[in-house]
């Protein structure tokens, strides 16, 4: 019985340090698409800290580009509500939202404009509020 223990105590083991999900070294050759491709396969992979990387480095890397500096932070913002990150996803979100306010051309993609607010909602909402009324101090 003991032996039997010890022997589920390191399958145990064996599989928590497998399981973990880690980050790899993103290659710095990669354009902007490849990029959000890696981060969004990760996202669907369950690896969040990878997916995170990737949208990083495109901010890191094309963040001078406004339309894609705009897609990160909303794939960020999308990420962090879905790891119940709230306050790193109200920041990021509305990051976001107030660049279309200060958008006086109107040649943001409005789309990351709506899912920003989508994504805004899904804080829930007594945090949001709390959230809110930090933000107003």
């Amino acid at each position: 019985m003991k032996k039997l223990i010890t022997i589920l105590a390191a399958a145990l083991l064996v599989f928590g340090v497998v399981s973990c999900a880690s980050t790899k070294e993103i290659p710095e050759n990669l354009t902007a698409a490849q990029l959000f491709q890696g981060g969004q396969d990760a996202y669907s992979d369950g690896n969040y800290k990878q997916a995170e990387a990737y949208y990083n480095k495109i901010l890191d890397m094309y963040g001078d580009n406004i339309d894609t500096y705009i897609e990160a932070k909303y794939e960020l913002g999308h990420l962090y509500v879905k790891t119940k990150d709230y306050k790193k996803a109200f920041d990021t979100l509305t990051e976001v939202l107030s660049l279309y306010e200060a958008d006086i051309t109107g040649t943001l993609p409005a789309s990351f404009k709506k899912l920003s607010t989508i994504e805004l909602q899904k804080i829930p909402e007594p945090k949001l509020t709390a959230l809110i009324q930090e933000s107003q101090k």
